[in-house]
């Protein structure tokens, strides 16, 4: 018999290692099939958590409204600021920031020295001005009065002159005096008429020269009794006083420091009654209008307000509005307050609601675990509205559910969890 030469040959190297790389390929794909079966058993038996781990909340009824988050600074809802009539430097300081002052109280004294110079200065100029039209009403009238008498003298010379025409008019008839005579008797006459026409308009141009001159002086005159007086009323006010009852929140207190006309002094606020100052986002802008309720959280206290303003302008991509708020005198209420602001966009009344948690992510349905027992079963709930407090939980969960509020977001594929005490 012939014997099969191929049964008597060894095995290649080649061989051995494909054989190999196969069993352990066959070994991995066993081990994947294991922990396929492995993870579906873990599903279908479900996981067992500890109830103390878990937060969980009641299903009520109640009111859910939708807000945006913004921020809020408490002020007094009445603040005065004081600024300097002058420019001078502090001479004294009477009162305190945080002291309580009344109405007409002094606050602080400006340095006067030099308004008491210009006072001076203008008392003087108006006293001048005065005695200068007290010495031109004098020579006007002085002028008037002249030109009065040459016009009663140039009248009675014209009467001569009448008289003297007639006369040579008369001698002329009787052969006692020339024409010649009688025209020069004429023209005298013309011209004294001429002549006391001229100063009949000298007397009335005089008159009304004489009131308009007076009129500037008497103007000027006032000009600087005008200035006089503000200038005494700015001695006054040098003495800076409150001008209603309220606390000082702020005033400049450096003696001898110099400081402008218009610049602040004084800061007096009504610390019995606030108000709200809002920013919020400029992304909000359109959504932010008059009228709209606002939420304000002070600690576990919540105020509510409105909004009464919206300011026209966004400055550094910030929108501000004010608000007034329902209860401005509440005890919790401190000027220069950061608080949590919350605009109400829309609101429901009447509707299901729980309490906000981790598990609310901002889905609009989303899978949720109702405890029944020692179990809780997993949930399809749609999301209604939602706030920092509730969110609206619009079907399939009833008032008295209680509902896990934790992150739950590593169960969602489980329909059923085992609680344990």
């Amino acid at each position: 018999m012939l014997k099969n030469k191929n049964m008597d040959r060894a095995v290649s190297s080649s061989t051995q290692r494909r054989a190999l790389f196969r069993q352990i390929a066959i070994g991995l794909a066993f081990a994947g099939l294991i922990a396929l079966g492995l993870l579906a058993l873990r599903r279908s038996l479900g996981v067992s958590l500890e109830r103390s781990r878990l937060r969980t909340a009641v299903a009520e009824k109640g009111t859910v409204e939708n807000t945006l988050s913004a921020s809020g600074l408490i002020l007094p809802e009445f603040e005065e600021t004081i600024t300097a009539p002058i420019t001078a430097a502090v001479k004294e300081v009477f009162v305190s920031e945080g002291a309580k002052v009344e109405a007409g109280q002094p606050l602080l004294e400006l340095d006067r020295e030099t308004l008491e110079q210009e006072q001076q200065r203008l008392s003087d100029e108006l006293a001048l001005r005065r005695n200068t039209i007290e010495k031109l009403r004098l020579e006007l009238q002085k002028n008037l009065f002249d030109l009065e008498i040459s016009d009663s003298i140039k009248a009675l010379n014209i009467n001569s002159l009448e008289a003297e025409l007639d006369n040579t008019r008369r001698l002329l008839q009787v052969g006692g005096a020339t024409q010649e005579q009688v025209d020069q008797a004429t023209l005298e006459l013309r011209i004294a008429r001429l002549e006391k026409k001229k100063l009949e308009n000298d007397l009335h141009t005089k008159r009304q020269s004489m009131q308009t001159d007076l009129r500037e002086s008497e103007l000027e005159a006032q000009i600087k009794a005008r200035t006089l007086r503000e200038t005494e009323q700015l001695i006054v006010q040098t003495v800076v006083t409150a001008r209603r009852a309220g606390v000082i929140t702020w005033i400049k207190q450096s003696v001898g420091s110099s400081i402008r006309e218009g610049e602040q002094l004084v800061k007096i606020a009504n610390l019995n009654s606030f108000r709200l100052e809002g920013t919020v986002a400029d992304l909000y802008a359109e959504r932010v209008q008059t009228g709209m309720p606002v939420l304000t959280r002070i600690n576990d206290t919540l105020l509510t307000g409105v909004i009464t303003n919206v300011r026209p302008t966004v400055a550094d991509n910030v929108l501000t509005f004010d608000v007034r708020l329902d209860n401005p005198r509440h005890s919790m209420l401190r000027p220069n307050l950061r608080v949590e602001t919350f605009i109400v966009t829309e609101r429901h009344n009447d509707v299901v609601r729980v309490a906000n948690g981790p598990v609310f992510d901002g889905r609009s349905n989303l899978p949720l675990f109702v405890v029944e027992g020692d179990k809780a079963h997993r949930r399809r709930v749609p999301i209604g509205l939602s706030n920092f407090d509730f969110v609206e939980l619009r079907d399939r969960v009833q008032p008295g559910d209680e509902v896990i509020i934790s992150d739950m977001s590593d169960y969602e594929h489980l329909n059923e969890i085992v609680l344990k005490e």
